[in-house]
């Protein structure tokens, strides 16, 4: 099977990793190309979107927004033009779900399928699996899929059509971001009567509050003051801006299901103070 994966970044580059650790034929593509220089001898190293996309069977797009998915399908050098006909794109990317729809529709007029199969991290097993990966759309094309997204999924599960994949991934990330604004102040909250981290830590991974997620967030700050790590800020607030995108699509989402979305957009408003540290 020949197998494309775009966009290797964190999550992509690890998922793309597995991949060629097993019997695909894999083609990379990334905009940054020393993303791209891990996978010289095990993977064709492509030159646009558009390059990546010939010969494929599958086509894997793991990239950060809305605007970065349409521009990789069907920008100047995109990949729609390219792809055979019955190929699969697959994305992982969190995104609208109006988006889906659109490239949902776009793709078909083309004779190319489509599942949305937003991923998140769950346990590496010993394989290097570490995602559990939503599918939305036909479950025949999720089987059909399975035996690529196996090589990074520790579970795989369809949980309807078309844009239901996206929707359960919105819904996680809503849990996501608003337990680590939470969970920052409660840290605050606690150190200021004089509660150590690590007793917090302890009663909280004890009664369930602490997730794993939430505990290497919070512990990474802990070890690492502002300032002491400019690698460790980047990431901060390129995560920042991250959270700040899966909150508004959350929040637009709920809105649409006529929800209040008051502690979501509050929220939003945190992540950035929170992960870059100038919160107070």
């Amino acid at each position: 099977m020949n197998v494309t994966y775009i966009g290797l970044g964190n999550m992509g580059g690890q998922q793309a990793t597995q991949i060629a650790k097993n019997n695909f034929n894999l083609t990379v593509f990334d905009v940054f190309a020393e993303a791209m220089e891990k996978f010289s001898g095990i993977a064709r190293l492509a030159s646009s979107p558009g390059d990546a996309a010939k010969g494929a069977d599958v086509l894997e797009i793991c990239v950060r927004d809305d605007q970065q998915v349409l521009d990789t399908l069907f920008g100047s050098t995109g990949a729609a033009e390219h792809l055979p006909q019955g190929s699969i794109v697959i994305v992982h990317s969190t995104i609208r779900l109006d988006t889906v729809k659109d490239i949902s529709e776009r793709l078909a007029s083309k004779g190319i399928q489509f599942m949305d199969a937003p991923v998140s991290r769950t346990r590496e097993d010993e394989e290097g699996r570490f995602v559990f990966t939503m599918t939305g759309g036909d479950p025949a094309l999720t089987e059909k899929v399975r035996p690529v997204l196996e090589t990074f999924s520790t579970d795989i599960l369809n949980v309807g059509p078309i844009g239901a994949g996206m929707a359960t991934k919105i819904s996680n990330n809503l849990v996501t971001w608003v337990q680590f604004m939470v969970g920052s102040q409660a840290v605050k909250l606690a150190s200021h009567f004089g509660v150590p981290f690590a007793s917090l830590n302890a009663v909280m991974k004890a009664n369930g509050n602490m997730t794993p997620s939430m505990e290497a967030l919070l512990t990474g700050q802990q070890a690492v003051k502002p300032g002491d790590n400019p690698e460790f800020d980047a990431y901060m607030a390129s995560q920042a801006g991250i959270g700040e995108k899966d909150l508004q699509v959350a929040v637009e989402c709920g809105e649409l299901a006529g929800l209040n979305m008051a502690m979501a957009l509050q929220a939003r408003e945190l992540v950035r103070p929170v992960f870059e540290r100038h919160d107070g």
